[in-house]
Order: structure tokens, then sequence, then C-alpha cells
């Protein structure tokens, strides 16, 4: 008789150690899941931040010029950023042009959760105030280097590409 009240008790412990093991997997079917999906969120967002960048710096125009600078510059750093506090304005000024710009494509190229690799590609149309001549359409296409700061992806390096 001693044998058979054990044999409950050890299915018991079975069963409650079975338990606690499914539940260890599901915790870790969606612990895996949550990761995967902020992944998912970060390439999304450096995707975000390449086209926001590229439709900013394509979107230019002589009266309104320290807005498009702001906006420029809180989607750049580094190289980036070095360059466009200073050539980008006086290249706007000196020509008075106005550019409407148009985004036709982005992706990424490569990921690692603090760098990335973006090529875009959109389009301007560019008019010049004091000038006749006609708008010139441009076709852009960049590759771009982003890093993550501070939890915000920035673009370090804007390399246009033919």
């Amino acid at each position: 008789m001693r044998d058979v009240r054990r044999a409950p008790v050890r299915l018991n412990v079975a069963l409650a150690l079975l338990s606690v093991g499914f539940a260890g997997l599901g915790w870790l079917a969606w612990q895996s899941r949550a990761e995967e999906l902020a992944v998912a969120a970060d390439r999304q967002a450096a995707i975000q931040t390449a086209a926001t960048h590229a439709i900013n710096l394509l979107s230019l125009d002589h009266r309104t010029l320290d807005s498009t600078l702001d906006r420029i510059l809180a989607t750049s750093t580094g190289e980036a950023r070095a360059g466009y506090e200073t050539t980008l304005r006086q290249a706007t000024l000196a020509n008075k042009s106005q550019q409407t710009g148009v985004l036709r494509g982005t992706g990424l190229t490569s990921f690692t959760g603090t760098t990335a690799q973006a090529l875009v590609v959109a389009d301007a149309v560019i008019d010049w105030a004091d000038r006749d001549d006609p708008a010139e359409e441009r076709f852009t296409r960049w590759r771009m280097t982003l890093v993550k700061e501070s939890g915000k992806w920035l673009v370090a390096k804007a390399e246009l590409v033919r």
C-alpha cells in the first residue's frame, strides 16, 4: 500500500515539473518574439531617419533656411552635421534656390543595432529666385551611414552615389 500512495505524489511532482518547463519555454518564446519586434522597430526607425534626412536636404528654400537647417541638423551627427552647418547655408543663400524633394525609396544594406547603412533614392525640383532659367529636376541617390546615439538614429555620413 505504501507504493500506491507514493505514485500519485510522484505523478503530481512530474506534472508540476512539466508545467514549469512548458511555462519556461513559453516565456523564452515570448522573450524572443519581443526582441524580434524591438529589432524590427529599430530597423524601421533607422530607415525613417534616412528618409526624413533626405527629404529635408532636398526641400530647401532660401527664405526659410533656418528652420530647414534645424530639421537637417536634428537628424545628423559627426561629419555630416559639420558639413551642413556652413556649406549648405552658404550655397542655398548664394544661389537663392528653392527645392522641393520627393522620396522615391529607402532601404537598409546593413544593420547591427548601433550602426546602419541605408540607400536612399529621391528627386528634387530646383528653382532659382533671381534667374530666368527654367526649374531643373535632379535625381539623387545617397548611401547614408547612420549611428544610434542616446537611443536616436542619426545620419553620420551622406555620400552621393552615381
